[in-house]
Parts: C-alpha cells; structure tokens; sequence
C-alpha cells in the first residue's frame, strides 16, 4: 500500500473507489488535492494519461454508487451507468505486434485521459467473473475484487484489527 495513498493493487476502477475513505465528519478524499489526483492516477493508469479531476470525481461518485448497487443486488442507477458509459466512450485501445529477432509479442497501446481508462476498467470489474466486496475490517470502507472465496479484508492490516477485535471481545 502506498503511504499516502490506499492502493491495493486491485483494478483501477476499485482503485478510484477508494479513494474516498471513510464516512461522515471523518472521510478522506485522496482526489480533493490536484496534486494527490495527478500521483494517484499516474500509479494507476500511467504516467501518460491525461488527468482531469473534476472528471474523475465524476466518475468515482458512478463508480462507488454501481459497486454498492452490486453488493446489495440491487438495481444499478441507469444515470451512474450513463457516466460510466460516456467516459468508456472516450477511451480506444490498440494492439500491436511487435518482434525481436524470432520472439513476438503483442503491446497495447491506449488513449484517451485517466478518467476513460478507469471507466472501462468499471465495466470490466462490473461484468467480471469475481465478485466486489466491501472490506470487513472495522471503520474500513474499502472495496476489493474478492479472487479468493475466502477473501473478507481489502488489505492484512484490517484482517488483523478484526482479529484483534474478536480477541478482545473473547477477554470480557
């Protein structure tokens, strides 16, 4: 995890999920300083991407209310489904060969700014095989791809103050 940043090597679209954490008088907006935006989205989608801020807090807001719609089983919001789908629009992707002596590879080539890359990232994790939680730990409001049926923390650090928590219960 970056110190400044709560990054889990999850897929960009949860990656902006959370950088709003917490809730009420006490939450966090790791997009609320340009500066914090612009690292945050260089570590994500890469350096190269365009950053625009408004945009991204746009999207976290579609991002966030699609994640939670998912969780519970409810319907998703037709209008964060909009936001998702016009920021996809803008981002194009494409693959090239390339070859070095008799070995090939192929390299993906993307545009568009981060907001379109993380958007398409949404649709990915929405349609995906792996369902997203929300972390378990106590005051953790992060969310996670859960690739492991057993997976209820987002990050070691909350599943150890659950553990912590439940030993202390046990003492009383």
């Amino acid at each position: 995890m970056d110190e400044d940043l709560p990054l889990l090597g999850e897929p960009p679209a949860i990656e902006l999920a959370n950088t709003w954490y917490g809730e009420g008088p006490s939450a966090h907006d790791f997009l609320a300083n340009v500066e914090v935006a612009r690292r945050w989205a260089s570590l994500v989608v890469g350096g190269d991407a365009h950053v625009d801020v408004a945009a991204l807090t746009e999207l976290r807001a579609a991002v966030r209310a699609l994640f939670v719609a998912k969780i519970d089983g409810s319907s998703l919001d037709p209008e964060a489904v909009s936001v998702v789908n016009r920021h996809a629009a803008e981002a194009h992707a494409s693959i090239s060969l390339r070859v070095v002596g008799a070995a090939a590879s192929s390299a993906v080539t993307f545009r568009g700014g981060a907001a379109a890359r993380v958007a398409t990232s949404c649709v990915e994790v929405l349609t995906g095989p792996d369902p997203i939680r929300q972390c378990e730990g106590p005051g953790c409001t992060m969310f996670f791809v859960q690739d492991h049926g057993r997976r209820r923390f987002c990050y070691e650090g909350c599943s150890h103050r659950a553990r912590q928590r439940r030993y202390a219960r046990s003492q009383r």
